[in-house]
């Protein structure tokens, strides 16, 4: 069952603020100049770009349980096949970005991730009833918390960069086939926690769908709302709280990080249902296009991010890549930073745009891609 329409709008709407950010953080002009909320903390802690990932696994979650509903076992074959296909294009990725040395490619990725907890999250979603599905996303969180923190192993009980169990499990999965000899911020260990991520943003679904159905007012919206809210600021305290014990941390998804993102993206969502119904909602009908197409516009943008990245340009004695050619001839002499933050923030900004311009058009074009 659907929900009403300004229920999807808002999602959507959040849905492509979520891209938007994941484009601006992935697409800086020069990566030794950022600004700090624009890159992901080092390792213990929490910056803008590290909640704007979790927030698309939460909403993938809120938009699942509304599109699946309960007890629709003959969707079984559909959730495999788009998985599959996530998992295929982020290996497609991945491959682009390594080329031409395939040897070295990396084997998790963000699309990986979204496909393999989609794939979890929506067989959860078909058969659990709501308080069977919260008590799998509580159990996984207990259980992630416990494989991270019990020692039983020459690795497990420690929470280092590169000495967790975390990371050994990566490395004798993937061997060297990950993003670094520390491990991998989307290895496999974490899904225990993105999956209980989608599962919560999944069960705020179903109060959205439960509230559609019952063909109530403004005020049970409203109330609604409240609920949402409440929910998202005791959420924070709640990870605030555990953070003191389980340190926030992006890299390993911990548990205390899920509760922190998934409350903040229930705080997001309740923004953007009254964001959706303000005066100002056409000013941000951009961000309603990416949020029609956020999967298959992410893939478009960092495919052409990595064949931009590529040094096919002929120069005086060298060849030079695309972006290189952008930002440091084109861009930088004109901001005069030197290469600084701004003007690496600037290319970002405008990289962005022009995939809004695509999701645009594919909107007025009647283009629905779904990944």
């Amino acid at each position: 069952m659907a929900v009403d329409r300004p229920r999807l709008g808002a999602l959507d709407l959040l849905r492509g603020i979520t891209v938007a950010g994941m484009i601006v953080v992935n697409n800086p002009g020069n990566w030794n100049s950022v600004f700090p909320q624009l890159t992901h903390a080092a390792w213990n802690g929490v910056t803008a770009a590290d909640l704007i990932f979790p927030a698309f696994i939460f909403i993938m979650g809120v938009a699942m349980s509304l599109a699946l509903g309960s007890g629709r076992r003959a969707g079984y074959w559909r959730i495999l096949k788009r998985a599959a296909l996530l998992v295929l294009l982020g290996l497609v990725l991945n491959a682009a970005s390594a080329w031409p040395h395939l040897d070295a490619i990396r084997i998790p990725g963000v699309l990986q991730r979204i496909g393999l907890t989609y794939l979890a999250a929506a067989v959860i979603t078909v058969d659990a009833t709501g308080t069977a599905q919260w008590a799998i996303a509580v159990a996984l969180l207990m259980i992630h918390w416990l494989v991270l923190v019990v020692p039983f192993g020459a690795a497990s009980g420690h929470l280092e960069p590169g000495r967790n169990i975390a990371a050994a499990i990566d490395r004798s999965l993937f061997g060297s086939h990950i993003l670094s000899p520390t491990g991998d911020p989307e290895g496999a260990l974490g899904l225990l926690s993105s999956i209980a991520t989608a599962l919560l943003g999944s069960g705020v679904g179903r109060s959205l769908r439960a509230r559609s159905a019952s063909g109530s007012g403004s005020g049970m919206a409203r109330e609604l709302m409240w609920k949402l809210a409440l929910a998202g600021t005791c959420g924070i305290a709640v990870a605030w709280a555990w953070a003191t014990v389980l340190p926030l941390n992006k890299a390993l998804w911990t548990p205390s990080f899920a509760v922190l993102t998934s409350s903040v993206a229930t705080l997001s969502l309740v923004g953007a249902m009254l964001l959706e119904q303000s005066p100002i909602r056409l000013a941000l009908a951009p961000f309603l296009w990416l949020g029609t197409n956020p999967l298959a516009v992410y893939f478009l943008s960092e495919l052409t991010t990595d064949l931009m990245q590529m040094p096919w340009l002929t120069g005086v004695a060298h060849y030079a890549a695309p972006k290189d050619w952008l930002f440091w001839g084109v861009l930088v002499p004109r901001v005069g930073d030197s290469g600084g933050a701004w003007s690496s923030l600037l290319y970002a900004l405008l990289y962005t745009m022009m995939w809004i311009a695509v999701a645009g058009l594919m909107r007025w074009r009647g283009i629905r891609v779904r990944v």
